[in-house]
C-alpha cells in the first residue's frame, strides 16, 4: 500500500518496480485526490492489471488519514500481510521479499530501518541526516521504543496487527503518525517488532510533503506522549514503593 499526492511522475517507474519484486502481490494506491492526475493514471493502470487498485479519498487529505483509511479497507479485505511503502521511489521494492521472509519468521511487524548496520541514506545532507538520526533516537527514548528508525513509513504488518484496532486508534496527523503506531503496539506488549536494514535514497522527482510545521508537530506529539508515559512509570513505581513498606 502506498499513500500518494502528485506522484504522478513516479507512479509508473514505482507500479513496475513493485510489480517485479512481488509479481503476485495486489498493490493499493490511496491517493488524497491529487491534483495532478495521480488516481486517474492509477486507474487506467488498474483497468490493464488487475492486481492494481486504487482507493480515492476526498475531503481531508494528508498521510495519517490515508495510511489509516487505506490500512482498514485493504485488513478488512482479509489480507495476510500488508506492506507500506513510500511512491517516491525512495524506499526500494526489492526489500519487500526480506520483510515477508521476516513476518514468515515469527516477527508481527518488520520496519526498513535506516540506522541498523547495513542501513545509510544517500542524498542527504550532514545536517538534515543528524536531524533526523538525533530525532529517531529522542523519539524512542521517550516513548521507550527498541526501534531504531521510529519514522520508516517502509513496514510490513501482519494482518491481524491492523485487525487488532492499534493502527485505527492513532488520532495524529501528519508522520507523527508512524510513531505513534509503534508506541501504540508497544503499549499492548504482545506484538513482536523487527529491524532490516534498507538504503534511502531521496526523491529524484516531484516535490517532498515533509515541512517544517510537520516536524515542530511530531517533536511535540513525541515530547506530550513521552512524559504522560515517563509519569505514569514513576506513579506505578512509587504506587508498588509504598505498599512493600
Amino acid at each position: 500500500m502506498s499513500p500518494t499526492y502528485n506522484e504522478r511522475e513516479n507512479i509508473n517507474n514505482f507500479l513496475t518496480r513493485v510489480r517485479t519484486a512481488l509479481p503476485t502481490a495486489d498493490i493499493f494506491i490511496v491517493d488524497d485526490d491529487s491534483p495532478d492526475g495521480t488516481g486517474a493514471y492509477v486507474s487506467e493502470w488498474a483497468a490493464k492489471d488487475a492486481p492494481v487498485y486504487l482507493v480515492a479519498r476526498s475531503g481531508e487529505r494528508g498521510y495519517a488519514d490515508a495510511s489509516r483509511e487505506g490500512l482498514a479497507i485493504i485488513a478488512a479485505k482479509g489480507y495476510d500481510v500488508v506492506i507500506t511503502i513510500d511512491c517516491d521511489l525512495s524506499h526500494d521494492p526489492d526489500v519487500m521479499p526480506a520483510m515477508l521472509k521476516e513476518l514468515a519468521d515469527g516477527a508481527d511487524v518488520v520496519v526498513g530501518s535506516r540506522y541498523v548496520e547495513g542501513g545509510d541514506i544517500t542524498n542527504w545532507s550532514l545536517f538534515r541526516r543528524l536531524l533526523s538520526r538525533w530525532g529517531n533516537r529522542y523519539t524512542a527514548f521517550m516513548l521507550g521504543l527498541s526501534v531504531r528508525d521510529c519514522t520508516s513509513g517502509f513496514r510490513a504488518y501482519k494482518g491481524d496487527v491492523i485487525r487488532s484496532g492499534v493502527v485505527g486508534s492513532t488520532t495524529s496527523s501528519g508522520y507523527a503518525f508512524l510513531s505513534e503506531v509503534l508506541f501504540r503496539l508497544r503499549q499492548k506488549d504482545r506484538f513482536s517488532i523487527c529491524e532490516i536494514p534498507i538504503i534511502y535514497r531521496d526523491r529524484t522527482v516531484g516535490d517532498s510533503k515533509m515541512s517544517k510545521t510537520i516536524i515542530r508537530e511530531s517533536m511535540r506529539l513525541v515530547t506530550w506522549w513521552g512524559l504522560r508515559r515517563l509519569l505514569s512509570k514513576a506513579s506505578k513505581e512509587t504506587r508498588l514503593s509504598s505498599g512493600n513498606r
